[in-house]
């Protein structure tokens, strides 16, 4: 097996591992799925009403259909360095995802507050 073949095979692997724990995720808990995996309601309705022959045509690409959602190598640097407490660099990490997919979904679905609902605050 040719060195990009390999590559091709462990992308199709991960694509699928990755897909499987996203429905079991969504299915468990689709809230807390939807905050760990940094994705949409409907993204997440779509994920979990997919058959397995679906889920293996998606994942069967060349390409990898999760995506680092820490993307910014100061956030990075940040989020690796060593530090005498461990439990806050995991809750700084949560921050941080969560503040990014917050700033996300705000993007994508603009909150349109009612004049009438405007009023009664």
């Amino acid at each position: 097996m040719s060195v990009s073949n390999e590559y091709l095979q462990d992308i199709h692997d991960i694509n699928l591992s990755y897909l499987l724990l996203a429905q079991r995720l969504i299915r468990q808990d689709k809230f807390a799925a939807g905050f760990r995996l940094g994705l949409t309601e409907a993204t997440l309705d779509n994920l979990k009403e997919l058959s397995l022959p679906q889920l293996m045509k998606l994942a069967f690409t060349n390409q990898l259909i999760c995506r680092l959602r820490v993307d910014n190598e100061v956030v990075i640097e940040n989020l690796t360095k060593d530090s005498r407490i461990e439990a806050l660099q995991q809750v700084h990490t949560g921050i941080i995802l969560s503040t990014e997919l917050l700033n996300a979904i705000s993007e994508e679905e603009p909150v349109e507050v009612k004049r009438n609902e405007w009023n009664a605050r």
